[in-house]
């Protein structure tokens, strides 16, 4: 995983009785605009690194393709850098056309859904998932919970980003697993698919665990990347929680300290967890 260095400032550490000089990192944020084609369709406002992944994961959560395999190549400039204005062109491969090419909008760290979709179109793209029961154990969410804290190296460092975690059940120590990090909650979780995807993991049977809210627009993603177990540190919203319910995927929130919340899917985690 690639990293850019991260701007650094001067400031001031206040406590009892005392304010003490230092210099911390913080997080760097910078646009960048994804073309399918000449097509414009967002610009992210994201961390730098991981720009591929990025890329590939936000066109198959967001239904642009149906299939890694149609995705033929991601370019920037000659050099595999990226250009001056920060663009990432999707080339799709022979044969492939964008199953839906929305219109172009900005994506920033902290959105939602913001009004643009409602639930019954969200739905109605997807189907609904067919899951085992008793697939999950409680363990092996506070497994993927301590993995993905083990995982947060640039959280670590400054305390503002947000985390991505995938793994197969059962999580046990040295399973392996995929943590991404940034300032988006979305970009994190596309990092996170994109990066699954060049693994050869992603498939069905994957646990998914957000280091935020799990909102309408984060659900919905994880869905259309075929991911059916979805938990998360933070509450849902209500919008998330009956998306999950009429997607029949196992939804929990407040993951920590050995606790967790099920609000879709129970049927998922064994009783003896």
């Amino acid at each position: 995983m690639n990293q850019e260095t991260n701007p650094l400032t001067e400031c001031f550490v206040v406590g009892p009785g005392r304010w003490t000089p230092e210099q911390r990192e913080l997080v760097a944020e910078e646009p960048l605009t994804i073309l399918i084609g000449d097509q414009a369709v967002a610009t992210l406002m994201r961390t730098p690194g991981d720009e591929v992944e990025l890329v590939m994961g936000f066109v198959l959560t967001e239904g642009i393709v149906g299939s890694p395999k149609e995705i033929g190549a991601i370019s920037f400039c000659a050099k595999g850098e990226l250009s001056g204005r920060n663009e990432a062109r999707v080339v799709l491969a022979e044969g492939a056309r964008p199953r839906r090419l929305p219109a172009h909008r900005r994506v920033f760290s902290s959105c939602g859904v913001c009004g643009a979709e409602m639930i019954e179109e969200i739905a109605a793209d997807i189907p609904a998932f067919v899951r085992p029961p008793r697939r999950l154990a409680a363990e092996d969410l506070f497994a993927l919970a301590d993995a993905m804290r083990r995982g947060q190296k640039m959280f670590q460092r400054t305390g503002g980003t947000h985390a991505a975690a995938l793994a197969r059940p059962p999580v046990k120590p040295g399973a392996e697993c995929v943590v991404r990090e940034d300032l988006g909650r979305h970009n994190a979780l596309d990092k996170a698919v994109g990066a699954a995807v060049q693994s050869g993991m992603l498939e069905p049977g994957l646990a998914l665990l957000l280091s935020g809210r799990l909102s309408f627009e984060m659900v919905a993603k994880a869905a259309r990347a075929g991911i059916s177990e979805v938990a998360g540190v933070s509450a849902p919203s209500a919008l998330a929680v009956e998306l999950a319910r009429r997607l029949n995927m196992f939804l929990a929130g407040f993951v920590r300290e050995r606790t967790l919340t099920i609000y879709s899917g129970a049927d998922a985690l064994r009783e003896e967890a």
